[in-house]
């Protein structure tokens, strides 16, 4: 509870931390406190005086005497009783000075308004990293810099630089973004209310991640919306999510830049496959986040996970109008954006038949048609029959009521929204929302029923429709993963590593005994110098057989002509070496050449690529997609972070139009998906093993043979982490 604009003393058993002392102060001090028009200190002290904090805020300012009409101090040391937290509003050179005082004066948290650290380049970051290890020094919880601050909405606590601060209603959504501008603009919709606003800027100190846990334990806060730039730590921010989860809060997120692929290794396919959004959507996953595209989602998504009571106990929407058109114009949104409506139970059909107009068609979606302005009864009975149906977890509720209806026309639609008030009152386990197909505001007089039932009411059809999908389908954290404790941690093995650590670049044929080494099945094959010693390989192996040069400074060996198939013999295998050797003599005279590989050749099969990128902030993901030479026309590809369980490998392919070769295209037989899985898993473990030293990995192609017969890798690369030439 709280009380006074302070949260209630913190239980004796607990500290009262730093994060508390930077989300629910009892006492602030303003550094650099100034009347001055348009500062941002000045603005901060002046929400505070207007937030009525007179008695406990203390403006501190080397000469003015008197801020606002309250007495000033000289500095922090001179304040007459402690104070949790600090305002600072001074220029950027004098904020790591201004840590320390208030360190020295045993302030738990700062608020650092100032711009001028990491955003400004190597000057600027060499500040930032003053300024979070004079916090660190002091055990401070840090807000900024380069930011707004935030607003505790529910306590009335406006530690914010922007004079707008009271347009943000008070609710349970915390809203925490890393720009001032989107904590302004989301702040003020007037379609959500929140317990916290954070503009975090840098977030020097204290990221979102750091927020999220503090929150999960905040008694004002049911949800949480990121409008987030970037990750920084993967780690703390599972964690916080982990303690977001256990609290029953969902966290929706826009992460924006998303438009600027990820760097990799050119030299490997998978790095141009996939890029950080990617990365991004897979610890999304991971982790139960639920992330939109756009503002408009955001919003959508926030009003949907404040606003329902229970949360979806299946995947299954059923959705319902009264419009043949309008509902197949849902329908057709529906599709673009991966939602499907499942069939009712023929139970439920037949409850509906009998209830329906005879020239009506039951079914989901259901346009119960125009009938039901006369019919009172008619939208009650179509309600109920849907929370009876096993297959609906979530119903969507269709009607548009804009704001411009006269009050005479609004009536009709105001009948219905008291229908589907009183069916949420008398059917609280099935989550229930009212969707506009119009992105403006819904009549007031339609709103009112659904507002004082509790039921969420969303606009735009799109947008709308979305936040319902990610809402049944998303929002909680992958299970753990099936078989992962199960599998020994892959060992790592000093004589590899050491070659890692040289930077050069892998042959292939050292590159397949490294992966020999950690149990991936690849080709048989021999280095070869000479014809002679080809020939003699090619008998050894059995043909037919490969040839292909071997060098570390050809990745891509088609492209110089360097690779020869379906040798079947030893005249074929003199030809083809020498083919081969005059080509790359061409095309790459200053290569340096090793010998040729002659390899046994794999039969039929569906080839697939496998591989690890690194994608910032994550490190080493898995990628894996439809493989061979066509491998960047068809970009056909799925990634996963590490560690990889079976159940996650199974997951990877299913995303991807291999799987559909691999499950027997056209009659075809079926391959052995099984053993390609086994063969992510297999990377995933080296990723981890490995991640410090290779920086990518492409396994291109990997025959995938028929069920029951392996796969197998045909060609490898492996480049390591600041690889030399």
């Amino acid at each position: 509870m709280l009380t006074n604009n302070l949260r209630q003393a913190p239980d004796a058993r607990r500290a009262y931390t730093s994060m508390e002392k930077l989300l629910y102060p009892k006492r602030i001090a303003v550094l650099g406190a100034t009347e001055r028009v348009g500062a941002p200190a000045g603005i901060a002290f002046r929400n505070l005086l207007d937030a009525g904090w007179r008695g406990n805020i203390f403006p501190v300012h080397p000469s003015a005497e008197i801020v606002f009409g309250v007495p000033a101090f000289r500095k922090l040391a001179d304040l007459p009783v402690p104070v949790d937290c600090v305002v600072i509003g001074l220029a950027a050179d004098k904020v790591v000075s201004a840590i320390d005082e208030a360190a020295d004066a045993g302030i738990g948290a700062a608020v650092v308004l100032a711009s001028g650290f990491a955003e400004l380049g190597s000057e600027g970051r060499k500040r930032q990293a003053a300024l979070v290890a004079a916090a660190e020094r002091g055990g401070m919880a840090v807000c900024g810099p380069n930011c707004l601050g935030l607003i505790n909405v529910g306590a009335r606590i406006p530690l914010y630089a922007a004079e707008n601060w009271n347009s943000a209603p008070k609710g349970r959504l915390a809203l925490l973004s890393h720009s001032g501008s989107g904590a302004i603009t989301l702040s003020a919709t007037g379609r959500l209310g929140f317990s916290h606003v954070v503009s975090s800027g840098n977030s020097a100190v204290c990221d979102l991640a750091e927020y999220l846990e503090f929150l999960a334990d905040d008694e004002q806060t049911g949800a949480a919306a990121l409008f987030l730039e970037t990750i920084r730590d993967p780690a703390a921010f599972e964690r916080a999510m982990e303690a977001m989860h256990t609290a029953g809060k969902p966290v929706v997120c826009l992460r924006i830049g998303r438009s600027s692929a990820g760097a990799a290794a050119s030299a490997a396919h998978t790095g141009t496959l996939v890029g950080s959004n990617d990365a991004f959507d897979a610890f999304f996953r991971r982790t139960g986040v639920i992330a939109v595209d756009d503002m408009d989602e955001l919003i959508e998504a926030s009003c949907l996970v404040t606003g329902l009571r229970v949360r979806a106990p299946g995947n299954g929407v059923g959705l319902i109008n009264c419009s043949g058109g309008e509902v197949a114009h849902a329908c057709d949104i529906a599709e673009t954006i991966g939602l499907s409506f499942p069939p009712l139970a023929d139970t439920t059909t037949r409850e509906l038949a009998a209830v329906l107009p005879a020239f009506a068609t039951p079914g989901n979606p259901l346009d119960v048609t125009g009938a039901v302005f006369a019919d009172r009864t008619m939208y009650p009975a179509a309600l109920k029959a849907f929370a009876g149906d096993p297959s609906v977890g979530f119903l969507a509720v269709v009607q548009d009521a804009p704001a411009g209806l006269s009050e005479e026309g609004a009536t009709s639609y105001r009948r219905i929204a008291e229908d589907v008030a009183e069916f949420a009152r008398s059917t609280p386990e099935l989550p229930v929302a009212f969707i506009s197909n119009l992105s403006g505001t819904v009549h007031p007089h339609v709103r009112q029923p659904l507002d004082e039932a509790g039921v969420p009411v969303l606009t735009g059809t799109r947008a709308a429709l979305k936040a319902v999908l990610n809402v049944v389908s998303g929002g909680r954290p992958v299970a753990a993963s099936e078989g992962l404790s199960a599998r020994p941690r892959l060992s790592t093995q000093p004589e590899w590593i050491m070659r890692l650590k040289t930077g050069r670049r892998f042959s292939e044929h050292e590159a397949k005994a490294f992966l020999r080494d950690h149990g991936i099945p690849t080709t048989r094959e021999i280095l070869a110098t000479s014809e002679d010693e080809c020939t003699a390989a090619a008998a050894k192996l059995d043909y037919p057989v490969v040839l292909k040069i071997a060098s570390e400074d050809l990745p891509h060996k088609t492209e110089v002509g360097g690779v020869a198939l379906h040798l079947t013999s030893e005249a074929e295998v003199r030809d083809a070496f020498g083919r081969i050797m005059a080509s790359v003599g061409k095309h790459a005279p200053k290569a340096r050449i090793d010998g040729v590989l002659v390899q046994e050749m794999i039969g039929d099969s569906i080839e697939a690529i496998v591989g690890l990128a690194r994608h910032h902030p994550f490190g080493l993901a898995v990628v894996v997609g439809s493989g061979g030479i066509m491998v960047e026309l068809l970009r056909d590809a799925a990634l996963g972070l590490p560690p990889l369980s079976n159940h996650d490998a199974r997951g990877l392919v299913d995303r991807t139009r291999l799987a559909t070769l691999l499950d027997g295209f056209r009659g075809a037989a079926p391959a052995d998906r099984k053993a390609l899985e086994t063969i992510l898993t297999a990377v995933s473990d080296i990723a981890l093993a490995y991640g410090e030293w290779i920086e990518a990995l492409d396994l291109n192609p990997v025959a995938v043979l028929q069920d029951g017969q392996g796969a197998c890798v045909l060609d490898a690369l492996i480049v390591p982490v600041g690889q030399r030439r």
